[in-house]
Formats: structure tokens, sequence, C-alpha cells
């Protein structure tokens, strides 16, 4: 394994961010961007945030900042000399714990989970195994050994995988939670608007990306 100083990998990542602004602007890249991002999401750490953020990109019709973006992970992941702690959607945290979405939610705003990253809130984000929920017990449970239970307790029922339903029912479910939130469809709300706010913004990329995923997989069956 190689092993990257500090200033190492600040000039690697500044380097693959480099090499994507000059790789030709062509209808090859969005191809290789989707390579790439299958990749990211087929790891151990896939990171869901990211990936629907590079389908945004790739919905803008701005596949440079898509392959930034995945390239600028790839090197940092590749650079690191500790392993990342591996990270989870709100609704994965939610079967964990056999609440609902918005419990969870709920859960962060209170403050009941201790280790988030910083400016943590009820957006949608992803949540570090290494984050420690404390019950209104006061008993800690790190979100790592909820995820074990959960994954004890279905090999015991004998449903350890989850099929392409269940994974297009937790998409639905992440929709769901937006239309909740502003009040309608994303073509209704934020999706005719140009008024956005910052965390509106951030809100219609991953709002669109969710429907675009769902329209994926379902194109599939």
């Amino acid at each position: 394994m190689y092993m990257l100083k500090v200033k190492e990998r600040e000039r690697a990542i500044s380097a693959a961010m480099e090499l994507a602004k000059e790789a030709p602007q062509d209808d090859r890249m969005p191809l290789v961007v989707k390579a790439l991002a299958n990749y990211i999401e087929k790891s151990p750490l896939g990171n869901r945030d990211l990936l629907k953020e590079v389908d945004g990109l790739l919905v803008r019709r701005d596949p440079r900042s898509a392959l930034q973006r995945v390239l600028a992970h790839m090197v940092e992941m590749g650079a690191s000399e500790e392993p990342a702690a591996r990270k989870y959607t709100t609704g994965e945290v939610a079967r964990f714990f056999g609440v609902s979405i918005q419990t969870i939610h709920n859960w962060i705003a209170q403050g009941r989970f201790k280790g988030l990253p910083p400016r943590a809130s009820g957006r949608q984000f992803r949540i570090p195994e290494t984050a420690v929920y404390i019950s209104p017990f006061g008993k800690p449970i790190t979100v790592a050994e909820a995820a074990e239970l959960y994954a004890q307790e279905q090999v015991r029922l004998k449903r350890d995988t989850m099929t392409p339903e269940e994974e297009l029912e937790e998409l639905r479910k992440d929709v769901a939670f937006y239309e909740r939130k502003y009040g309608g469809s994303y073509e209704d709300t934020l999706g005719k608007r140009t008024d956005l706010t910052p965390e509106e913004e951030r809100d219609a990329a991953l709002w669109a990306s969710l429907i675009r995923m769902i329209e994926r997989r379902q194109n599939r069956s």
C-alpha cells in the first residue's frame, strides 16, 4: 500500500481536479462518470449522497463537474491512511432501529445522536456508523451495533438480502419525505421555482436525483 503524506494527498486531489478539467467535453465523459459512479456504488463504502450529487450534475448536463467530484472522492479515499467509517442514509438507520424515517429526523433534531457530521440537521444526509444513539433511558448504542443487530435478525428470519422491490420502496420513502416537507410533488414545488435558498437548492438536487433513480429502476423491471 502506498502511504501518502498530508501535502501529497492534497496534491493528488488537486491533480485529479485538473485532470477532469482537461478531459474532452464530449459524449464519452458522462459514460466514464457513470461507470466510476457504479464502481463507487458497488464498494463497501459507497457514498449515496455523492452519487445523488453526481447524478444531479449529469442531469444539469455538467459532466465535467461530476467527473471532478468522482475523481476527488476516489483519490481522497485512496489516499486516506485510516479506513473510512461506513455511512448510512436515514432510511437505512430507520430500518436498523425499527422506526420511521421521520422519527430518525426528529431524533437528529433533538440531539439524540452523538458524533454526527458538522451542520447535521433533519435534511437528507448520511449517518456514520460511529454515531451513538442515546435512548430516553440513557442507554447508548452505536449505529454500527444497531446495524449488526438488524443484520442478525434478518438472517434469523432468512431475509438477509434486500430485493430490488425493497430498494425501490426505500427510494420512494425518501421522495415522500421531500413531498411532505414542501407540500407537493417536485414538479409543483422546487422544480418550478427559480428563487431557491441554498438549502432548497440542495434538497432540489437530491430530490430530482431520487426521482431519476426510481425511474431507472422501474425501467429495468
